[in-house]
């Protein structure tokens, strides 16, 4: 039997560990979730579930987002594209 398909081809490695970890805390198939998925429309998340999440990502990746930041993700595409752009400016320094 496969593993679950967790890459997908249009998602950042950031991306799927998002899915990943939301796939397991929400107890949702990995596959209903996308890039494009909503916390709050498509998955139901309210602020302090989506605070939780960004928490244990910045703790994970050991990058720390401002509250503004935090407060424009909406899709996993969001919180991979803040993600990224902080790993990129500490890779750099």
């Amino acid at each position: 039997m496969l593993n679950t398909p967790s890459v997908f081809i249009n998602s950042s490695p950031i991306e799927n560990q998002v899915i990943e970890m939301l796939s397991w805390q929400l107890h949702v198939d990995v596959s209903s979730i996308r890039p494009y998925t909503r916390f709050r429309d498509d998955l139901m998340m309210d602020a302090v579930d989506i605070n939780l999440l960004i928490a244990d990502l910045e703790s994970r990746l050991n990058v720390y987002l401002s509250a503004e930041e935090i407060e424009c993700i909406e899709t996993i595409a969001d919180a991979g594209r803040y993600f990224r752009a902080h790993l990129r400016s500490t890779a750099v320094l």
